[in-house]
């Protein structure tokens, strides 16, 4: 019986996955899941009080997670280095380890946000920073839409990914490491060229609109209650692509740059 037991017990143990990039993660939740556990009660709380209390403070978690790479980079890059080098884990798999924890925690912290951006009640004239007051002939302020929350949750996440691209190679540096305050300073610089992007697209494609004279004005005029309107819709998608969608493709390219130099 024992004879038996302890061959299976060994080919049980032998089936668990003991790849390089998965002790690279391994070590990096030991050496950073202190910090990402107090971020993750953080993130739940700040959903709480704006469910539950109504005041929002998205904003903490937003800049927890622009300032993320920072708080996560080694206070001592040399002796990481060697502690992976003994665990057999390459520079390359190291760095995707890394990008993934950071990724991850920057995940908690936006589903954070986004919860107390979408679970709770805004008042007519709340506007976030990329909307705008689609009410016209005198009347009130109308209510923000489910795709005014979506278009701000999006640009702010479209920075978050620009500023860890931007930010984060410098985290596998010897000789530098990224500041924290220097990191949020780029994803609020970010987000004013989104803002400023995002006017002078509604101004260029409103241009547009009252010039043009076709179909396809025709069925913008009949989906919504102004050219206005369908000019700002446009300019928050066209905003979009190239924050939200170029912010994805950025971070792959420089984590597959970062893997290479590693």
């Amino acid at each position: 019986m024992t004879g038996t037991a302890a061959p299976r017990a060994g080919a049980h143990q032998g089936t668990r996955p003991s790849g390089p990039l998965y002790r690279g993660l391994v070590l990096e939740w030991r050496r950073n899941r202190e910090r990402l556990l107090v971020y993750a009660v953080l993130t739940v709380t700040i959903t709480l009080i704006a469910v539950i209390f109504g005041v929002r403070l998205g904003f903490v978690a937003i800049l927890l997670a622009a300032r993320l790479p920072a708080d996560l980079a080694d206070p001592e890059p040399k002796d990481a280095r060697q502690l992976r080098s003994a665990l057999g884990i390459s520079r390359a798999d190291g760095v995707r380890a890394r990008t993934l924890m950071i990724s991850a925690g920057q995940l908690m912290l936006a589903l954070g946000a986004a919860g107390a951006i979408l679970l709770t009640d805004w008042q007519p004239g709340e506007r976030h920073w990329a909307s705008f007051d689609g009410s016209r002939n005198g009347a009130g302020a109308l209510p923000m839409t489910w795709p005014d929350h979506l278009v701000d949750i999006g640009l702010w996440t479209g920075a978050i990914l620009w500023t860890h691209a931007l930010s984060g190679g410098r985290a596998f540096r010897l000789d530098e490491r990224p500041s924290g305050l220097s990191t949020m300073a780029r994803f609020l610089g970010l987000c004013l060229l989104a803002a400023l992007m995002f006017v002078g697209l509604v101004q260029i494609v409103n241009m547009m609109l009252m010039t043009m004279d076709t179909g396809v004005i025709g069925v913008l005029d009949a989906m919504y209650d102004s050219r206005f309107v369908a000019a700002a819709r446009i300019g928050q998608l066209l905003t979009l692509i190239p924050v939200l969608g170029g912010g994805f493709i950025a971070l792959l390219l420089a984590s597959r740059r970062w893997a290479r130099r590693a």
